[in-house]
Order: C-alpha cells, then sequence, then structure tokens
C-alpha cells in the first residue's frame, strides 16, 4: 500500500475519532457509547483494507488507491462539514428548550431535567396519607398540565398551589399526574392506579382535543418517519431534516390531513367514535362518583395553536357534556386566545405549548372558577 493511500486511511481514522468524540462528550449521557464508536473506527479501517485487498486484483493497485482514497476524501470533508453544521446549529439554538416533538434533540436535552416520583408522574415525592388540616386536589392530564418545556413551578398546578396557599388559612396541596400524549382511557389509568390511592379532595382533568381519540389512533396521519428516531432524538441537523422532510409531505399531501381525520370521525355526534368517546368520558365521571371525590374539568382548545382550527366545535360539545353532568367547567379560550401566536407565551420559539406567563393566567381562571369550592 502506498503512502499516498496510508496518509489518507489515518486522516479519515483520526477524523472520525475526533468527530466520534465531540459527539458523545457533548452528550453527557452517552458515556457508554464509547466501545460502540472505538468499534465503528475498527470496523471502518478494516472495511478499508478489505476493498483494498479486492479492488487492487481487479482494478489494480493505482486506479484502486485513486478510487478509495478520493472516497476517503469525500467522505472526510462530509463528516467535517455535517459535524460543524451540527455544533453550528446547535450554538445558534442554544435558547430551544423544547419543541412540540418530544422526541427531537432539544426536547431530548430538556426531559434530562425532568424529575419523576416513585409513581410516575413529574411531581414530588408527597405522603401518600394526607395530613388532616390539608386539602388535596389532584391534576390529571397530558403535556398541558404536565409543563411540557417549562419548569414545574411554572405550571398551573403548582402555581394554583402556590395562590391558593397565599390567599387562604386553608393549606393546600395541588399534585400533578399529567404525561405526555395522554388520552381519557390512559388518564382513567392514572385516576385508578394512582390518584384514588391518595385520597384528594378534588380532581381537576385538563382536557383538549385528543382525548376524545382514545386508543383508536391506526388511521391518525402521519408523515412518513425518513430519520430514524436517534438520529434526530440526538442531533439537531437531523431534527431539522426530519422537520423539513414531514412538511414536504403535509404540503404534497402525501400525509394525510389530520383535521380531516377528526371531522370524519367525530363531526356527528352519533357517530361511533363519538358515542365510544362520551362513553369513555362517562367511566372517568363515574369513577370519581364512587370514590365520592368532585370533579372538574379545564379546557384548552385546539384554536390557541391554530386560529382557522374547525376542531373547536369537540370543547363546545365537552361544555354541552359538563352542563348535562352538572359539571364546573373552565373554557380557556378567553385567557389563551388573545396570545395566539406570540411567541413570548410559548415554551420555547419551537415549542407552542403554553409557557409560564400563559400558566400564571390559566392558573388565575381556575382559581377563580373553583376557588369557592376548596375554600368550603
Amino acid at each position: 500500500m502506498s503512502h499516498r493511500a496510508l496518509i489518507s486511511i489515518t486522516i479519515l481514522f483520526f477524523t472520525s475519532a475526533f468527530i466520534i468524540l465531540l459527539i458523545v462528550f457533548s452528550d453527557k449521557s452517552m458515556p457508554s457509547d464509547l466501545w460502540e464508536c472505538s468499534m465503528i473506527l475498527y470496523i471502518i479501517g478494516l472495511h478499508y483494507l478489505v476493498f483494498w485487498l479486492l479492488f487492487s486484483r481487479v482494478l489494480g493497485t493505482q486506479r484502486t488507491e485513486s478510487i478509495l482514497v478520493n472516497t476517503l476524501l469525500t467522505m472526510t470533508v462530509t463528516l467535517i462539514i455535517v459535524i460543524g453544521a451540527e455544533f453550528a446549529l446547535r450554538y445558534i439554538f442554544r435558547d430551544v428548550t423544547t419543541t412540540s416533538d418530544n422526541l427531537s434533540y432539544f426536547s431530548s436535552k430538556w426531559n434530562k431535567s425532568v424529575h419523576y416520583n416513585r409513581w410516575g408522574f413529574r411531581e414530588r415525592d408527597f405522603d401518600p396519607i394526607k395530613p388532616t388540616d390539608v386539602y388535596r386536589i389532584a391534576v390529571i392530564g397530558d403535556s398541558l398540565a404536565f409543563g411540557q418545556g417549562i419548569s414545574e413551578r411554572d405550571r398551573f398546578s403548582d402555581l394554583l398551589e402556590e395562590k391558593l396557599n397565599g390567599k387562604s388559612n386553608r393549606k393546600f396541596q395541588v399534585l400533578n399526574f399529567s404525561l405526555p400524549g395522554a388520552n381519557t382511557p390512559e388518564e382513567i389509568g392514572f385516576l385508578t392506579q394512582s390518584v384514588l390511592s391518595n385520597k384528594p379532595d378534588f380532581i381537576l382533568l385538563e382536557w383538549y382535543i385528543n382525548d376524545v381519540v382514545g386508543d383508536d389512533t391506526k388511521n391518525m396521519p402521519h408523515p412518513i418517519t425518513i430519520i430514524p428516531q436517534e438520529l434526530r432524538h440526538n442531533f439537531v441537523l437531523f431534527y431539522f431534516a426530519h422537520r423539513v422532510l414531514s412538511e414536504v409531505q403535509i404540503l404534497l399531501g402525501l400525509a394525510g390531513n389530520n383535521e380531516q381525520y377528526y371531522l370524519d370521525r367525530f363531526r356527528d355526534p352519533n357517530s361511533t367514535a363519538s358515542l365510544k368517546a362520551v362513553d369513555t368520558m362517562n367511566l372517568f365521571l363515574e369513577n370519581c362518583r364512587k370514590a365520592n371525590i368532585p370533579l372538574g374539568i379545564a379546557l384548552f382548545s385546539e384554536s390557541y395553536f391554530d386560529r382557522s382550527t374547525k376542531l373547536d366545535f369537540l370543547l363546545e360539545r365537552m361544555l354541552d357534556y359538563c352542563k348535562e353532568q352538572g359539571l364546573r367547567c373552565v373554557d380557556t379560550r378567553s385567557v389563551l386566545l388573545p396570545m395566539q401566536g406570540d411567541h413570548k407565551f410559548w415554551a420555547s420559539r419551537f415549542d407552542p405549548h403554553p409557557g409560564a406567563i400563559a400558566n400564571h393566567l390559566v392558573a388565575d381562571q381556575i382559581r377563580q372558577a373553583f376557588g369557592d369550592l376548596w375554600s368550603r
């Protein structure tokens, strides 16, 4: 093998090693991957030697050397460009904490700061035995109540506890039993498996339109995933590539229409899907009533995320349900719609989940709506 070939493989080897080590040490959760990275480098070198031996016999030494050296140099330059773009993007978007896609690089970083209690929820590890002088409120919901992209202290549940304890002689405890993406069937599981055993005095359900879908999501349209989850989870560059490819599929009509999916299934209040959603909500309410625990609902609108949405009929239907069942419900549109589209109210500029300011407004609205019930 010539000096030129040896120099090229040396360049590739050390460049690859440098790039892989930079990636590994830029993410402290990946030290266990060092062994895998070493194996990758070993395989690169081994493949180079195998190709050299095979092609040199067929094409000749000089032509094989030219092909492999050019290929290796091209790979090296490409790797340098990719890693440079990766770190440039990390620096440019260093203020971004999360995205609406919970599997993105930004969200994966933020999720490392999220702590869970023994029940698997983002909440303090409280004593299941409630003190006699405490009024305990359990909040059940999805990412809107979970506090996607914001700190625990900025969630409406934590703010509600602070506001209640600051304006009453009574001691309040507001506990959060929410997980991103949860729908009503899953929230029934939270209720029966975790919430009721902790003896709350009141249950506050946070509701969003995905609650009506239940477990039947097989026909929900989704863009075809081209970029593997691990890549977009660990690299900004691949997350943006995934985002662009998904948006292109939606624009070309290849991914289906999410809004149309809801309209087709739920526009008719007597459709199978609509009746099933009501039955599921009835089951949640029935479990609360059997435990003799009052239930209230905080409704979040799709129009907060998309002002032109046609899906707020689902929220209106829930308001009618509340009236029929004698439930007190809060329609958060009155405080959230005026800030729709304003990034300063978002969790981050890539994540339209309600941020700290929006959660403060929602906490005030909930306290005003239920304060008289809780102070009795």
